[in-house]
C-alpha cells in the first residue's frame, strides 16, 4: 500500500525516538553499574514470554473484525521493577524485532513497532523512576509508580498506533471502538505482572511460575473471548436464519447468506460459484434454483486460518440458505399462482364476492362492485374487506347460507340482485361453500349480469312468437293460446271464437308493385285490425296475407260477427303506404266457434273453410260463419278446381316459369328454379297457392310433379344446345313425391330421355318433409345422392329440423327463407340468424342461397355476410320459358365478353369448357 507523507513522518519519528531512547538508556546504564545474574535470568525469561506474546497474540473478535492484543503491560511491570532500564528496553526491543521477523512482517512495520515499543517503554519507565527510584526491596510506592508508568506506556503506544492508522484513513471512532477492551486487558496484565514481580523479587525460583501463570492468564482471556465470539456467531446464525426466511426472494436470500459469511466468518471475499472448489478453499454446497452451487469463504487474513468451527458454520449457513431458497421458490410459485388467480378474479367480467360463516362480506372484486351496491361506502375493493362488521346484503346471504348448509354448489340462472341506486339487475349466480377441515367456513358467490342475455332472449321470444313484419303474434303463439283456451273450455264450458281474415287480391299487389309494397300493405292492415279488436283479444298474422283473431270467452256468435264487421270496415278506408301508394284493401273473413271435442286444428280448419266460403262469394268485406252442415265437406268450387286440374294436366294447361339465381359476387346467372303455373282457360293464370295444396291432397301432385321434372330437364338440354352453357335447374319435390317409391326410376328416365347430366338437376325439399320420417327420408336422399342429383333444403330456418340430423344427410345446399332475408338489412336478430345459417353452411362444406332478395341493401348485406347466391324480385321475377330464354341469351352474350369460367360458386360454365359441373357440393340453386 502506498503510504502518505504523514504516515512516513510518524514512522520516522517512531524509529528515531526508539533509537534515541535506546541510546539514552545505554548512556545511563554505563553510569549506573553492572547487571547481576538474577536480572539476566529475569530479562531472558520475560523476553521469551514477550516474544511468544508477540508471535501468538490474544485475538479478540468483534463482528467481522479481529484485533490482536499482546498484553505487554505485564512484561513492562516485571521488567520495570526487577531489571535495569537498558536491559528492560533491550529485552522488549529484541523480543519485538524477533517476533516481527517470525511473523514475516514488512521491515517498515517492524521498525515502527520496535520504535513504538521503545518510546512507550522509555517514557513509561522515565515517569515511574521519576516518582519512585529503584531500591533493594520493592515498596508500595515503586509499585504505584510502575502502574503510573504502565498508564504512560499504554497511552503512548495507543497514540503512536492511532496516528499511523488515522493517517492511512481509519477514523478515530473506529480506532476507539475497542479502547475499553484494550484498557481492561492492559490493567489485567499490569496486575498479574505486579504480583509476579513481587513473587520473583522474594524468590527467584518463582520465575518458573511466571511462564505458566502468564500462559494461563492468556488462555483464560482467550477462552472468555472465544466463548463470547461463539455466542455471537450462534446469535448471528439465528438472525441469518430469520432474515433469510423473511426475504422470500432468491436475490434477497443470497445477499443475506453472503453477507453473513462475510461477517460471521470474517471473509470479505465470500462468493457463490457453480465451479467445484479447490482443496485449499473453505466451501459448502448450496442448492440454488434446483442446481448445486458452492458457497465459498475467502479473503480472511493470512494469520487467521479457517478451522473446523468455521467449516461447520459455513455448512450451517449453506443449509440455511438452501432451505430459505427452497422456501423462497415455493413462495414465489404460490405468489405467482395467487397473483394469477387474483388477476383473473379481479379482472373477469363476472362478479365475485366472499362471505364468511357469520355472514360478513370479506371480498368484492371490481365487476361485483360495478354491478351491485356495496353494503357500506368504505368496502375495500380488490382485497379483503377490513374493519367493521360488513354484513352481506340479503340477496347474497340467502344463496351463501344455502351453499354452506348443503355443502353443494347452488346455481340459479335467473335471479335478481340489488344494483346501483336500488335498481334490480337480472343475474345468473353460483354459490359454493368454502370447506375448512370438513366444515364450511364461508362461501364464494360468482355472478354475472344477464341483462343483455335477457334482452336477447326477449328478442328471440319476440321473434319466435311474434311476426317480424307486423309485430303481431305469429301462428305458433296463436295455436298455443288457442289450445290453452280449449283446455280451459273443457273445464269451465266457455266458448271461444276464431276469426280468419284473408286479404283479397294480395298476390296481384305483390306481383305488380313488388313485395316491399306488399309488406307495407300488410303492416297497414295489421295496424287497422289492431284498432278494431279488443285489447285482450289476440290478433295474429297466420302467414302470408292471412290474419287470425282469437276471441276468448264470448257470449255467442254475435260477438264474433260484430268484431268481423269492425275489421272489414277498418280496412276499407284508404291507406297511404310509405312509398307513396294509396291503396284500399278488402278482406274475406271466416268465423268459427269452439265446440267440445274439437282440436285447435279443427277450429282453424273450420274458420279457414268459412273464410274460403266468403272468398267464393266475392270477398270484399264479406264474412261467413262456419256451418257444419253446409261447409263440412269440400266446397263445390274446390271440386270444380280438382276436375279442371285433371283436365289441365291432359290439355297441357300447366306452364313452367323460371326464376334465375344470381351470383351475389358478380351478378351472373348461375342457375334457375322451375315454378309451375296453371293457365286456366276461363280463370286465366291461377296461383299455385290455390291448386298445389289441393293437388297434394288428391294425389294429382304426382303427375303434376312429373310434368315439371320433365320440363325442367328439357329446359336444361335446350340451354346446353342453344347457348353451350351448363345451367342447373332446381325442382321442388312435394311430400307426396318424396315418399313415392317410383321417384328414382322417374328421375332416371327423365335424365336419360333428355341426355342431361344428373348434377344439372337439383331437388329442393323442405325441413318438414325430412323430419316427418327421418329414416325413410335418409334412405331416399342417399339414393338420390348416389344417382348424382344434388339436394337442397328449402325455406331453411322455418321448420323444426335438428342440426344433429342435418349434418347426417347428403345435403348440398341450404336456402335461407325470405322471412329472414326481409329484415337482414334492418333487424339485428335477422342479421344474426342469416349469418349463423351462412356460417353453418360453410362449416358443413355446403352452399347457402338467399331467397326473397328484393332490395339492393339486402343484396349488399348478404354479399358482406359471404352468401354466394341470391334469388328474388330484385334480380328477376319468375319468367315464362320464352322470356327466360331471351334473358339467358342477353346475359350470356354479355358474359362472353368476360373471361370464361365460373363465378365464385362455380354454378354455370360454358359447356365447351366444363361439360358437367365440378364440385357439386358448392353448386346450388334456390327459390322464393
Amino acid at each position: 500500500m502506498k503510504m502518505l507523507r504523514t504516515t512516513w513522518a510518524i514512522i520516522a519519528f517512531a524509529v528515531a525516538g526508539g533509537a534515541f531512547v535506546l541510546f539514552f538508556a545505554v548512556w545511563r546504564q554505563s553510569a549506573s553499574g553492572h547487571v547481576n545474574e538474577g536480572q539476566w535470568v529475569v530479562a531472558a525469561a520475560i523476553g521469551v514470554l514477550a516474544l511468544g506474546s508477540w508471535v501468538w497474540p490474544v485475538v479478540v473478535y468483534r463482528g467481522a473484525e479481529s484485533e490482536a492484543f499482546n498484553m505487554d503491560e505485564g512484561f513492562f511491570v516485571i521488567l520495570a521493577l526487577l531489571v535495569p532500564p537498558l536491559l528492560m528496553l533491550g529485552t522488549l526491543a529484541l523480543a519485538t524485532v524477533v517476533a516481527q521477523a517470525a511473523r514475516r512482517r514488512p521491515v517498515v512495520k517492524s521498525a515502527f513497532n520496535a520504535g513504538q515499543v521503545l518510546i512507550a517503554a522509555g517514557l513509561g519507565l522515565a515517569v515511574s523512576r521519576s516518582i519512585a527510584g529503584p531500591d533493594r526491596s520493592l515498596t508500595a510506592g515503586q509499585v504505584a509508580a510502575v502502574f503510573l508508568g504502565v498508564g504512560v506506556y499504554f497511552v503512548v503506544n495507543s497514540i503512536l498506533v492511532a496516528s499511523v492508522v488515522v493517517s492511512m484513513g481509519t477514523t478515530w471512532k473506529e480506532f476507539t471502538n475497542d479502547l475499553p477492551i484494550q484498557v481492561t486487558l492492559a490493567g489485567a496484565g499490569a496486575l498479574v505482572g505486579a504480583v509476579l514481580a513481587l513473587a520473583i523479587q522474594a524468590h527467584l525460583w518463582a520465575l518458573a511460575l511466571a511462564g505458566p501463570g502468564l500462559v494461563l492468564e492468556r488462555r483464560l482471556i482467550s477462552a472468555r473471548f472465544a466463548a463470547l465470539y461463539d455466542r455471537a456467531r450462534m446469535e448471528g446464525l439465528y438472525e441469518v436464519t430469520l432474515e433469510a426466511n423473511r426475504g422470500l426472494r432468491q436475490q434477497a436470500v443470497l445477499e443475506t447468506i453472503l453477507g453473513s459469511v462475510r461477517q460471521l466468518l470474517r471473509s470479505p471475499g465470500a462468493t457463490l460459484t457453480p465451479d467445484d472448489p479447490g482443496p485449499d478453499q473453505l466451501a459448502a454446497p448450496i442448492a440454488v434454483a434446483n442446481q448445486q452451487q458452492w458457497l465459498v469463504a475467502s479473503g480472511r487474513r493470512r494469520d487467521e486460518p479457517f478451522d473446523n468451527a468455521d467449516r461447520s458454520l459455513l455448512r450451517a449457513l449453506a443449509a440455511v440458505g438452501s432451505a430459505a431458497l427452497s422456501n423462497a421458490q415455493l413462495y414465489q410459485q404460490v405468489q405467482l399462482e395467487r397473483e394469477r388467480l387474483s388477476s383473473i378474479t379481479l379482472n373477469i367480467g363476472e362478479g365475485v364476492c366472499a362471505i364468511s360463516a357469520d355472514g360478513r362480506l370479506t371480498f368484492v372484486n371490481r365487476a361485483a362492485a360495478d354491478m351491485m351496491e356495496p353494503p357500506l361506502p368504505n368496502v375495500t375493493i380488490d382485497d379483503l374487506v377490513n374493519g367493521g362488521a360488513l354484513t352481506a346484503p340479503d340477496f347474497l346471504l340467502a344463496p351463501a347460507f344455502e351453499a354452506m348448509r348443503t355443502g353443494q354448489a347452488i346455481r340459479k340462472h335467473d335471479a335478481l340482485f340489488r344494483g346501483k341506486n336500488g335498481d334490480t339487475i337480472p343475474v345468473a349466480y353460483t354459490a359454493s361453500a368454502i370447506m375448512t377441515d370438513g366444515t364450511p367456513s364461508g362461501a364464494v358467490i360468482t355472478f354475472r349480469d344477464i341483462t343483455e342475455r335477457k334482452a336477447f332472449e326477449d328478442e328471440l321470444h319476440q321473434h319466435a312468437f311474434y311476426d317480424s313484419l307486423t309485430g303481431l303474434a305469429n301462428r305458433r303463439l296463436l295455436v298455443e293460446r288457442l289450445e290453452q283456451a280449449l283446455r280451459r273450455s273443457a273445464l269451465d264450458g266457455q266458448t271461444h271464437a276464431l276469426i280468419f281474415v284473408d286479404v283479397d287480391r294480395f298476390k296481384s299487389i305483390n306481383d305488380s308493385l313488388g313485395h316491399v309494397t306488399g309488406d307495407d300493405l300488410l303492416v297497414a292492415i295489421a295496424a287497422r285490425m289492431k284498432g278494431a279488436v279488443r285489447s285482450h283479444d289476440l290478433l295474429a298474422r297466420f302467414g302470408g296475407d292471412e290474419f287470425v283473431v282469437l276471441l276468448q270467452d264470448v257470449a255467442g256468435v254475435e260477438v264474433a260477427v260484430a268484431a268481423a264487421r269492425r275489421i272489414c270496415a277498418a280496412v276499407e278506408h284508404p291507406m297511404v303506404l310509405p312509398d307513396g301508394y294509396e291503396l284500399v284493401a278488402s278482406v274475406s273473413v271466416g268465423i268459427a266457434l269452439t265446440e267440445p271435442g274439437k282440436t285447435a286444428d279443427d277450429v282453424l280448419r273450420n274458420a279457414d273453410v268459412a273464410m274460403y266460403e266468403a272468398k267464393i262469394k266475392g270477398g270484399g268485406g264479406i264474412y261467413r260463419v262456419f256451418d257444419q252442415a253446409a261447409m263440412g265437406s269440400r266446397s263445390s268450387e274446390r271440386l270444380q278446381i280438382e276436375a279442371d286440374l285433371r283436365k289441365g294436366l291432359e290439355r297441357d294447361e300447366l306452364e313452367v316459369h323460371y326464376q334465375p339465381f344470381y351470383s351475389l359476387h358478380d351478378r351472373r346467372i348461375v342457375g334457375a328454379e322451375a315454378l309451375v303455373r296453371w293457365r286456366h282457360p276461363t280463370h286465366g293464370l291461377i296461383s299455385p297457392m290455390r291448386f298445389i295444396p289441393m293437388a297434394e291432397e288428391t294425389g294429382l301432385i304426382l303427375p303434376l310433379g312429373g310434368y315439371v321434372l320433365d320440363q325442367a330437364c328439357r329446359q336444361v338440354r335446350t340451354i346446353r344446345e342453344r347457348l353451350n352453357v351448363d345451367l342447373p335447374i332446381s325442382v321442388n319435390l312435394s311430400p307426396r313425391q318424396f315418399q313415392e317409391s317410383g321417384l328414382l326410376s322417374q328421375v332416371e328416365a327423365a335424365l336419360a330421355a333428355n341426355g342431361v347430366p344428373s348434377e344439372l338437376l337439383i331437388f329442393e325439399i323442405t325441413e318438414t318433409m325430412v323430419m316427418e320420417d327421418l329414416s325413410g327420408a335418409r334412405e331416399v336422399m342417399k339414393k338420390l345422392n348416389r344417382l348424382g342429383v344434388p339436394l337442397a333444403i328449402d325455406d331453411f330456418g322455418t321448420g323444426h329440423s335438428s342440426l344433429a340430423y342435418l349434418k347426417q344427410f347428403p345435403v348440398h345446399e341450404v336456402k335461407v327463407d325470405r322471412a329472414f332475408i326481409q329484415g337482414v338489412a334492418e333487424s339485428r336478430v335477422d342479421l344474426a340468424i342469416v349469418r349463423a345459417i351462412i356460417d353453418l353452411a360453410h362449416a358443413m362444406g355446403i352452399s347457402a342461397v338467399a331467397e326473397g332478395v328484393e332490395t339492393e341493401d339486402q343484396a349488399a348485406e348478404l354479399t358482406m355476410l359471404g352468401c354466394p347466391v341470391g334469388q328474388g324480385f330484385f334480380f328477376s321475377q319468375p319468367l315464362p320459358v320464352e322470356e327466360f330464354g331471351e334473358l339467358l341469351i342477353r346475359h350470356f352474350a354479355r358474359s362472353a365478353d368476360r373471361p370464361a369460367g365460373t363465378d365464385q360458386r362455380g354454378r354455370a360454365k360454358a359447356a365447351d369448357q366444363s361439360p358437367t359441373l365440378a364440385n357439386r357440393a358448392f353448386v346450388q340453386p334456390g327459390r322464393i
